[in-house]
């Protein structure tokens, strides 16, 4: 991604980031949020949290990157 890319950013609703990373429930992405690995934001005149369209992107991007150059071992895989 370029930086051309995140000229239009917006902040997008929880589930909709939910939907986007392949999640079947806001949960997962609240957790995502608890750990760090997403960053919410607080709204004027929005009770809800949003995040950053160009952050969830990147996360789904850096999620592909390592399932491409990672080995696959026993076990289930995991998303992130």
């Amino acid at each position: 991604m370029t930086d051309d890319d995140f000229e239009f950013d917006r902040f997008i609703k929880i589930t909709e980031a939910t939907k986007l990373l392949g999640y079947a429930s806001y949960r997962s992405t609240n957790q995502l949020i608890e750990k760090g690995i997403l960053l919410a934001y607080r709204l004027p005149h929005v009770s809800r949290k949003r995040v950053l369209l160009s952050d969830v992107l990147k996360l789904i991007e850096d999620a592909q990157e390592k399932t491409v150059y990672r080995q696959n071992g026993p076990g289930r895989p995991s998303k992130y």
